[in-house]
């Protein structure tokens, strides 16, 4: 290679894409930037051996900072547009989805479970699987569990009249009675036991629901 070859290849400057801090130091002119930024090819000519040495230069930490950040600038922005505009509603809807399935698990037995004769009553039984579900110790001091078909429970949020500001969700009083149990926390009892009084009844019920309009049922806040 020619010194004037040799000279015309210094002088070039890297591509646009490489992502050394400008200045680039003129050694370094022939370089290249290599993957995504993690290193630098170099060709160096030495004037001893007027040979060509290639070697890899690492990028300093700054250096893959500064990369980062403006690669992930446009990134970042449509993330956080999307955090802002879908995050809540996003987050709601999976508060939602998850009360819901909470309903059906916890607050429906259709057809009605027969516990074994150790637990001492159905609401023992019940409020024991309640717990573990919760994955609680605390013994609730009221648990309603409804005895009928999970698609008459949910025809009562087909429409929901009223909204509840306490409960900031929409409601309902249930235009039939249904069938439950109401499990009671039975108070003479030691503190470490957690042992429920079972009434069964049927009586109307107010509901709490996911919408206004086609919800589904998701709380049981009183009877009527």
């Amino acid at each position: 290679m020619t010194p004037g070859r040799r000279r015309a290849e210094g002088r070039r400057t890297p591509p646009l894409s490489c992502c050394l801090p400008a200045p680039v130091p003129p050694q370094l002119q022939s370089g290249k930037c290599c993957g995504a930024c993690h290193f630098w090819t170099l060709r160096i000519f030495t004037r001893r051996t007027n040979r060509a040495r290639v070697i890899r230069k690492s990028l300093l930490p700054k250096d893959h900072l500064d990369l980062l950040f403006r690669r992930m600038a446009p990134l970042a922005a449509q993330l956080l547009f999307l955090q802002v505009v879908l995050g809540t509603a996003l987050v709601d809807n999976i508060k939602t989805q998850l009360a819901i399935k909470n309903f059906r698990t916890l607050h429906v037995d259709y057809p009605k479970v027969t516990y074994a004769k150790g637990f001492q009553g159905y609401c023992n039984g019940l409020m024991s699987y309640v717990r573990g579900r919760q994955e609680s110790w605390y013994c609730p001091k009221t648990h309603y569990v409804l005895h009928a078909p999970w698609t008459t429970i949910w025809n009562f949020c087909k429409y929901s009249e009223s909204f509840c500001e306490n409960y900031n969700e929409y409601c309902t009083l249930t235009q039939d009675s249904v069938p439950l149990t109401i499990c009671s926390l039975y108070y003479r009892q030691p503190p470490t036991s957690c042992r429920y009084n079972s009434t069964l009844t049927n009586q109307r019920l107010y509901l709490l629901c996911s919408e206004k309009y086609d919800g589904e049922p998701i709380d049981i806040i009183g009877l009527y």
